[in-house]
């Protein structure tokens, strides 16, 4: 049995303890801020779940994933992932598109192509414009953010592991006996293994050891009240979506928090996570207004809630799961850039196998830290 530390209690860390205490570790998740907070970027009542990328490795993982998110379900006793079917569009020619295609039918995942007229007599309140086109994926839905990163906690706690928080750690120190971490109060700990998952702050806590070009941005969305029944916009009738074309993306109605949502994935401008803006400006709901007047015609441009959120991008918008460069006792999962939500049961699975020294069975190469030098 090791003692082993994760640093950050988000959805990767989280996912990382469950999996350590369920196989007997001793475990200690350290978190600066309180359980289930908004600072980072595992809050909130949804995240969309595909397996649409244009990357058939992405794809691949995403077969792992699922059976990964259904066991936490079991074991949680709550629904944790909406099946609501996923729509992703642009133009039809788009070479996205095309990439979606090949990588759905490498990994037999199962889809349907819509045109516009299709499209809105699947979907009512979702119009396609003159030349798009839509591939539906099934299989696509959206997991409770929030409710998934305590289900984990709570089932990591009630194996034995011990949740610190307001714990912010000072500074790492690897030596012959192990891994001291050094609290803000002074206080020092001694592990054996330590997993350092802490999203934006995870380039800041290992500055001494590596230089990791990790980008945090701010990243904002809104939920808009419909002018229509608000059932038209239910998981049951209405899909998450994805314009490849403009990297808008949505939801239907959560079920949790009144209007629905709409965001932009574009990257955001680089922010330093300790002095975020957290209120949104006109600037930042516009887009989303007029993207949705021409797609939606059921949403209103009244605004039921409105959020900042960050992402963690790596220059080429990979994830980092690698061990600390020369120090194999320390695992490192960051830089999600963006997507990672969908993949954080999965990454806590390959971060306990790596934090105990057993054998990750895929190829994890390109998520090295040494392709970021």
């Amino acid at each position: 049995m090791a003692r082993i530390a994760v640093l950050g209690a988000g959805g990767v860390g989280s996912a990382t303890a469950r999996f350590l205490a369920r196989e007997g570790h001793d475990v200690t998740v350290l978190e600066q801020f309180e359980p289930d907070h908004d600072r980072g970027s595992s809050y909130g009542t949804s995240r969309i779940i595909r397996k649409t990328y244009t990357d058939g490795l992405y794809t691949a993982l995403m077969g792992h994933a699922y059976p990964l998110w259904d066991e936490l379900e079991r074991e949680a006793g709550e629904s944790l992932f909406v099946r609501a079917g996923g729509l992703f569009f642009g133009p039809a020619e788009h070479p996205e598109l095309a990439a979606i295609r090949r990588a759905l039918k490498d990994n037999g995942v199962p889809f349907e192509e819509l045109d516009p007229t299709a499209c809105e007599r699947r979907f009512p309140q979702f119009r396609l414009l003159p030349g798009e086109s839509a591939i539906f994926e099934r299989e696509a839905g959206f997991l409770h953010a929030s409710a998934c990163v305590r289900a984990n906690l709570r089932l990591a706690t009630a194996r034995g592991a011990r949740l610190r928080v307001r714990t912010p750690v000072e500074s790492i120190a690897p030596n012959s006996q192990g891994i001291t971490l050094t609290l803000a109060g002074g206080e020092s700990l001694e592990f054996d293994r330590l997993v350092v998952s802490a999203g934006p702050w995870t380039a800041r806590l290992l500055a001494r050891f590596v230089s990791l070009p990790f980008t945090v941005t701010r990243q904002t969305y809104c939920h808009f009240e419909p002018h229509v029944p608000a059932a038209e916009f239910s998981a049951d009738r209405f899909p998450v979506w994805i314009d490849f074309a403009t990297d808008f993306y949505g939801f239907p109605n959560d079920g949790q928090v009144p209007g629905v949502k709409v965001a932009w994935h574009a990257t955001g401008s680089p922010t330093d996570p300790e002095r975020v803006d957290r209120e949104l400006h006109e600037s930042d709901r516009e887009p989303l207004r007029s993207y949705s007047a021409r797609h939606f015609p059921g949403l209103s441009t009244r605004v039921t809630l409105e959020k900042v959120c960050l992402y963690t991008m790596t220059p080429d918008k990979d994830f980092v799961v690698d061990h600390l460069p020369g120090e194999p006792r320390i695992t490192v999962i960051g830089g999600l850039s963006g997507h990672g939500f969908k993949f954080t049961v999965l990454l806590g699975r390959i971060a306990a196998w790596m934090a105990t020294g057993q054998r990750v069975p895929w190829d994890l190469s390109r998520f090295s830290i040494a392709r970021l030098k």
